[in-house]
């Protein structure tokens, strides 16, 4: 009975604790609890589908290549967009027309609880299988994966949902759904890779921990922006035509560029400590200064970016700052 309530809790706790962070950063005008149930239910009555079309795309030739080759078109071309398409159904197909779905930060919240319904079955699965262990791993992998990947998308959705244009709307509902799709894909790549290369998990959960905080914001700062600071409407307004609802306008920009920068410079360099480290204590790595250099070079883009932004950042402060002395003289 214990045993069966700790794997409960194991396979609980983590997505209800992002569940709670993504409602409570929506309280400015809060989404019925009721409709966030059903979504979190349709969210996980879509895992079932999706493991349904794995399976059957198992058994392509495609899918039986060793080494990375074949982990990479496993997780881009079998898992990625299986998942990720079933998860952004539920909010197209149930939520996108909903009177409550009124403004761009619902977005998030639904895609959300959406994600947060998949990622809770396909947990209690796991952990149902093997154990506790991989549940505790994956509450610090593949939850925080499914969930931040669908604030991305559902920051895309909520701004479609108010485009101005047929066209504005598909764009944006593209490009999220091939944002899910790559940061997915490249997540499963590398967890099946069985290399070194499986180190990389932990900057790229980093960073996208990273964004998709960022995009909680944006939509925290959307959501105050199209309905003030005061108190919260009575009743939420009925939805309104894409073309009718002005976007609203832009908060500061560009505060996430040092945050970004950061999570960028200091999860390389960890990753890059992490090797050494590995290397200094494996007996069965055959060329260290080859694993080193392909860390280096692994690493030169997310190094390079951040030192971009964090450059950008530093010469748009030192613009605005004689501009302020100026204003304040």
């Amino acid at each position: 009975m214990l045993y069966t309530v700790a794997v409960l809790l194991v396979s609980i706790a983590p997505a209800l604790a992002f569940l709670v962070l993504i409602l409570a950063l929506d309280r400015r005008e809060p989404e019925p609890l009721s409709l966030v149930l059903k979504v979190i239910g349709f969210g996980a009555v879509s895992a079932i589908p999706a493991g349904l079309a794995e399976m059957l795309l198992e058994g392509l030739p495609l899918f039986g290549l060793p080494g990375l080759p074949g982990a990479a078109a496993v997780a881009f071309i079998q898992v990625a967009p299986v998942e990720e398409a079933c998860k952004l159904a539920v909010v197209l197909l149930y939520a996108w027309r909903k009177t409550s779905f009124n403004e761009e930060n619902d977005g998030i919240v639904y895609a959300g609880a959406g994600a947060i319904g998949f990622a809770l079955l396909e947990n209690i699965i796991y952990v149902a299988r093997l154990g506790l262990g991989t549940g505790a791993a994956r509450a610090f992998s593949a939850i925080p994966l499914h969930v931040f990947t669908a604030v991305l998308v559902g920051l895309h959705v909520g701004r479609a949902r108010f485009a101005a244009s047929r066209a504005v709307r598909t764009r944006l509902l593209l490009r999220g759904a091939a944002l899910a799709w790559s940061v997915h894909g490249l997540y499963d790549m590398l967890a099946m890779s069985g290399s070194a290369l499986a180190l990389l998990l932990l900057p790229l959960l980093a960073g996208l921990a990273a964004f998709g905080v960022l995009a909680l914001r944006t939509g925290r700062r959307l959501s105050l922006a199209r309905w003030g600071s005061g108190a919260a409407p009575a009743m939420p307004p009925a939805a309104t035509p894409h073309a009718a609802v002005a976007p609203p306008a832009p908060g500061p920009a560009h505060r996430w560029m040092p945050i970004v920068s950061r999570v960028l410079l200091a999860a390389s360099a960890l990753f890059l400590v992490l090797l050494v480290a590995g290397l200094l204590f494996a007996d069965t790595v055959e060329d260290p200064g080859s694993a080193v250099l392909g860390g280096i070079v692994l690493t030169v883009i997310p190094v390079t970016l951040g030192i971009i932004l964090e450059a950008a950042w530093r010469k748009r402060r030192r613009r605005k700052s004689p501009a302020a002395g100026r204003a304040s003289s």
